[in-house]
This record gives structure tokens, sequence and C-alpha cells, in this order.
């Protein structure tokens, strides 16, 4: 599996006192262990999403070498802390915001992948949101 960012996306390390880091798996606060818990969460998303694509009858996959996907289409989305810290991990209205835009534009095969990060914003932290796909014809 490849652990490299797409070319264009850096992954944002946060600063320890970001409150969502505490949501992590693995909270040692070093970059190998954010890495790993930020694919973690981006690969129960995409799982997530293809068993859901499967049941609008939309023929997804990822890639087994993930960021090597040449995307030409993103979906952006922000979860922000809240008083209710764990808000920025529901992936609810980001998995919404895919289905939309994928039923709008009519899309029945797609390859994607997505890329998730904690970034700093006061007060709580935010996590960003990125499903990036190529439309199959």
């Amino acid at each position: 599996m490849k652990t490299e960012v797409p070319k264009g996306m850096i992954r944002k390390i946060p600063t320890e006192k970001n409150s969502l880091t505490f949501f992590l798996e693995d909270r040692k606060g070093n970059k190998k262990e954010y890495e790993d818990s930020m694919i973690n969460l981006e690969e129960r998303i995409e799982k997530a999403l293809i068993k859901m694509f499967r049941d609008l009858d939309i023929q997804a996959m990822v890639k087994s070498d993930r960021y090597s996907l040449p995307y030409t289409n993103q979906v952006v989305h922000t979860g922000y802390g809240e008083s209710y810290l764990n808000a920025a991990f529901l992936s609810a209205p980001f998995k919404r915001k895919i289905v939309k835009e994928l039923l709008e534009k009519n899309l029945f095969k797609i390859r994607f992948f997505v890329f998730a990060e904690i970034e700093d914003h006061f007060p709580m932290g935010k996590v960003n949101y990125y499903f990036n796909y190529y439309v199959h014809e």
C-alpha cells in the first residue's frame, strides 16, 4: 500500500494542542502514527462508500496503490470540532455531499480514494476530507 500523499496535497500535521488528536487510534503524537491513523480513517470511509455506491448501482473501486490515481474531480468537506468534539469525524455529511454530486452528474462508474487530514483551527480543530475520483466511460 502506498502511503505517499498525492502531488499538490500535503498532509498537515496538527499540533499537540489540537483537541481532535484525542480521537486518533494512536496518540503518541509522531508523524508516522498520525499518518497511519488517518489512512485507517480513510480506508474505513472508502469501504462504507463502496457499500453505499453498490446499493445505488454505481460501480466504484479504490486502486491498490490508492494515491496513484490520476483523479480529475474532487469533493471537499470540512468537519469542525464543536462542543461534541467527535462531530468533526462524522462522515455522514461528507458522504451525502459525495452522493449528491455523483447523482447530479449521473455517474455510474468511478475510481476514487479519500484523503483526510486534521488541521489546527480555533478553538478545537477541523478535519478536511477530500474525495478524489476519476470517471470511467
